[in-house]
């Protein structure tokens, strides 16, 4: 066995835990949170961010978000690829349903933590309704526009 001085003796355990502890492979992966609507969605879009819980010095690649209508991710109904290094994605296209989201990257061992989102459009009778008192409303404002250009025509003509 050999022999320490004093200073050393009391060092060694210090320095041998920082050499094994700096030493030790880094098996930690970066995850990701995804964050995304927290209410239901009305209208079939949304925006989903993605924010790294750890700094790298390297970028994600080929970044994407999974959308399943299962839980689990047994079937992936589709696929959004995260084009450059985009961290917000707004993501459309969605009929009335739940559905389940993750992100993902090629260089992390371990996909984000999954999001519910819940789709349930505006039921038909009032999007008609609302497209149809837009109509009425446009219709009128183009007959008192017409209808006062005449009027302006008429007095100027008299003039």
């Amino acid at each position: 066995m050999v022999k320490l001085p004093g200073i050393a003796k009391s060092l060694f355990p210090v320095l041998t835990f920082c050499w094994v502890f700096l030493s030790a492979p880094t098996t930690l992966a970066q995850s990701l949170q995804l964050e995304g609507p927290s209410s239901t969605v009305r209208e079939g879009y949304f925006t989903v961010s993605v924010v790294a819980q750890e700094q790298r010095e390297e970028p994600l690649t080929n970044l994407v978000i999974d959308v399943s209508t299962q839980a689990d991710f047994s079937h992936v109904e589709q696929t959004f690829p995260a084009l450059g290094d985009f961290r917000k994605l707004s993501l459309t296209g969605f009929s009335d349903g739940v559905y389940y989201l993750r992100a993902r990257a090629d260089n992390l061992a371990e996909p984000s933590n999954v999001i519910k989102v819940t789709v349930q459009h505006y039921p038909l009778w009032q999007a008609l309704g609302l497209f149809f008192t837009g109509l009425i409303i446009f219709a009128l404002l183009v007959v008192i526009l017409l209808r006062s250009h005449r009027r302006v025509e008429k007095e100027a003509g008299n003039d």
